[in-house]
């Protein structure tokens, strides 16, 4: 096992010294952030009675691509993809209802790619007039254990500036042209935020961002001001969580520091108090395939370890590496769930013994 940080970890919240399970806010969007609803909803929304607010969703609102970019162009509506599949994550195991909500058109006359849930949220969003309203009724629908919201009550687009000088709108332009990215920005600068993404963030024990893809899913909320300034005032314990993979043509030989160290260039702020790593090798036979398309496993090691004790920033070390699905390599739900309520609850050590001990 790689080396790990032994710093003295945060204390328990005075909710979590009360035995009570803690507020957590988790940010992002892509295929990270449902991962990170899937391991968490079971411990801190096991019941219909436990209290929604226990397990917050702010999603990402930049994609325009596939179902999410062709309803957004076509309807002006917020992009609904990740919203659907965080409430998705966010709904009973097994729900058919979840399962009709995923479920994608193979073809059809302007319905091919199309995901039910994207559809219905569209429907909802022109039939409230509020996007929001719109995502909060399809999770009642759904039953989702948790609360999602979208990041910005208004349509948002990225614009990179990369370091041969080019500048491109629009993640997709930017995902495909590959080359290192200098500058993310969104437009308008300031989109407004809805007063419940302040609250949630405002009244959270715990903040996770990440993981997922840096400039398209990590970097995208914290660029909008009133966000970014909510997590920098929040006194809740705020963890970066960290990729497994760098991401070819945008992370090349990206680092755990080098991922920490662009947030902070472009936001300006240093906002994390920890980071979760993982210390699980990547099977060899998902490695080359990985490889294959020019992703490589994120190691940490002793350096990273030491830099990340000088940026003062906490490292944890968990193994995290699942192989679900087949094919895939993803953060273990399970395990980056009890990381995380263990680090909120002040149990991480306890944690870490029975990982060692083979009990989680």
């Amino acid at each position: 096992m790689l080396p790990q940080a032994d710093a003295e970890q945060p204390g328990p919240s005075v909710e979590a010294t009360r035995g009570v399970a803690p507020r957590v806010d988790a940010i992002g969007g892509g295929t990270g952030l449902p991962n990170v609803l899937r391991g968490l909803r079971p411990v801190l929304c096991a019941t219909p009675a436990a209290a929604r607010e226990r397990l917050v969703a702010v999603v990402t609102t930049s994609d325009d691509g596939g179902s999410s970019g062709r309803l957004r162009a076509q309807f002006n509506v917020i992009p609904p993809g990740d919203i659907r599949n965080c409430l998705a994550a966010l709904s009973e195991n097994h729900s058919n209802i979840a399962d009709i909500f995923q479920y994608r058109f193979g073809g059809g006359d302007g319905l091919n790619g199309h995901a039910i849930g994207n559809l219905v949220l569209t429907a909802l969003a022109d039939v409230t007039q509020d996007f929001g309203e719109a995502v909060e009724i399809a999770s009642r629908v759904i039953g989702a254990r948790g609360v999602v919201l979208p990041a910005t009550s208004e349509l948002v687009t990225l614009v990179a500036e990369f370091a041969d000088g080019r500048v491109l709108s629009g993640e997709t332009a930017f995902a495909a042209a590959k080359g290192r990215i200098d500058r993310l920005s969104i437009l308008p600068e300031r989109p407004a935020c809805s007063p419940r993404v302040l609250d949630a963030l405002h009244d959270a024990d715990v903040i996770v961002v990440g993981p997922g893809s840096l400039y398209t899913s990590i970097l995208p909320p914290l660029l909008v001001p009133a966000v970014r300034q909510a997590i920098q005032a929040s006194s809740a314990i705020r963890i970066l969580v960290a990729n497994l993979m760098t991401e070819p043509g945008e992370t090349d030989n990206y680092s755990i520091v080098d991922h920490l160290l662009t947030i902070e260039r472009q936001t300006g702020r240093q906002l994390f108090d920890c980071v979760i790593y993982n210390t699980m090798p990547v099977p060899e036979a998902l490695a080359a395939a990985y490889g294959a398309g020019g992703a490589v496993p994120i190691v940490t090691g002793t350096f990273e370890l030491h830099a990340l004790e000088r940026l003062g920033v906490r490292a944890i070390g968990v193994p995290l590496v699942s192989e679900h699905p087949a094919g895939k390599i993803r953060h273990h739900p399970d395990c980056l769930a009890s990381a995380i309520t263990g680090l909120a609850q002040g149990k991480l050590r306890e944690w870490r013994a029975r990982a060692e001990a083979g009990g989680i």
